[in-house]
């Protein structure tokens, strides 16, 4: 099942810093390219969904809390 992402991102931009999305990316980088997954700041501001598997949705999710310092809700 995928999930969208691109609210997870929103999130961490509205309350981490001005380069949250570059931060996030790098500490998923390893999983994104295993999945054959390119993404960049870029690809976050443009595109309307960003629909990906579970378990890049949690990995995701779980830097950018760590990031932010704050949880998801």
């Amino acid at each position: 099942m995928l999930k969208d992402i691109k609210p997870v991102f929103e999130w961490a931009k509205q309350n981490g810093d001005a380069n949250i999305y570059d931060r996030i990316i790098m500490k998923v980088m390893p999983e994104l390219l295993k999945n054959d997954l390119r993404l960049t700041s870029h690809d976050i501001d443009e595109r309307e969904k960003i629909e990906v598997i579970d378990e890049i949705y949690e990995l995701i999710l779980e830097k950018s809390q760590e990031l932010v310092g704050e949880r998801y809700v």
